[in-house]
């Protein structure tokens, strides 16, 4: 196996302001092979780089991006106080940064909150900045979570001959796609890849099931957000394609330590206390899954709180998510 590609986490979350170009410069210095970073649309059009729907987690004012127009967003500035002049990049002026620094490729996790609209005026951006469509199909990897994106990507042209990633918690989910992909057999538009939580890949049905299943269509394993020393060694044993991390630096070191050439897979002793992680996470994962892809997961239970988005904020108090 050759070794895996590192994918700094929105750009390089774990020691900078997310999505910032403080974060893209510091990501760049630290040697990445890719950054993935995420899509939100003003209301006026303006695609912008940010994580999340609303503005106040990141930034000093609390906005919902798909009501506010790009002249209120663009007054916004970091709440990091290290980094208090800080603003919100919008997507052309990272792909400016691209073109100025043409050794990165990156990831666009566009959540599937967006209008649609949204993958067209990507590829305006792209050709505004430079009109040059095979340099793009060169450093942009599209990042979509629901099928219906895919098939909407393949009807407008958008995605012809980018790399496209199914990123998904759902190994069912991931199947749509290179179901569909295996279907359309059209090199223009095919499934490069998946991006999976990486403790979906711990379990015996991923190693035995679906690495061969994913190798025979040609589809690359990447895994998020994996940060802890430990779990670079259990993933590291995998055939996996790309690590998507906070920490590139420390990425890059234990991968380099768990050399996969001479590492197998293998569990804890469940009596240990690493094992009592290992175990209590993959029953936490199939919960999850569970939960979140059921018919019922919309049902709100503590005033608009749904059980899906109870579970999110869960993952996120225990950094599974």
């Amino acid at each position: 196996m050759s070794n895996a590609r590192i994918v700094g986490h929105r750009a390089y979350r774990g020691h900078y302001p997310e999505n910032t170009f403080v974060a893209f410069e510091k990501a760049l210095e630290a040697g990445v092979d890719v950054i993935e970073t995420d899509l939100q649309m003003s209301k006026d059009g303006i695609v912008v780089v940010n994580h999340d729907q609303t503005t106040l987690r990141c930034w000093n004012k609390d906005y919902t991006i798909s009501e506010t127009e790009w002249s209120d967003l663009k007054t916004l500035r970091c709440n990091d106080e290290r980094f208090a002049d800080l603003r919100m990049p919008t997507l052309i002026e990272i792909l400016k940064w691209v073109v100025d620094n043409p050794n990165v490729k990156l990831m666009l996790d566009i959540k599937f909150t967006n209008n649609m609209e949204i993958l067209l005026k990507t590829v305006a951006d792209m050709l505004s900045v430079r009109e040059d469509l095979p340099f793009w199909r060169d450093h942009i990897i599209w990042g979509l979570w629901a099928l219906d994106w895919f098939q909407y990507g393949m009807e407008t042209g958008v995605i012809k001959d980018f790399e496209v990633v199914c990123i998904s918690l759902s190994l069912e989910m991931a199947k749509k796609f290179v179901e569909f992909s295996a279907k359309l057999n059209n090199p223009h538009f095919k499934l490069s890849g998946v991006s999976l939580h990486f403790v979906s890949t711990w379990s015996s049905s991923f190693q035995t099931k679906w690495i061969p299943y994913l190798q025979e269509n040609n589809v690359e394993i990447f895994v998020w957000t994996i940060n802890k020393d430990i779990d670079f060694k259990y993933c590291n044993a995998l055939p996996i394609s790309g690590f998507v991390t906070d920490f590139p630096v420390e990425a890059r070191n234990a991968i380099t330590k768990y050399d996969r050439s001479k590492l197998v897979f293998k569990r804890p002793f469940p009596l240990s206390k690493e094992g009592a992680r290992f175990y209590s996470y993959l029953l936490l994962y199939r919960v999850i899954v569970e939960v979140l892809f059921s018919s019922w997961s919309q049902y709100k239970i503590l005033g608009n709180l749904s059980f899906s988005l109870i579970m999110i904020k869960i993952m996120k108090t225990i950094h599974f998510l």
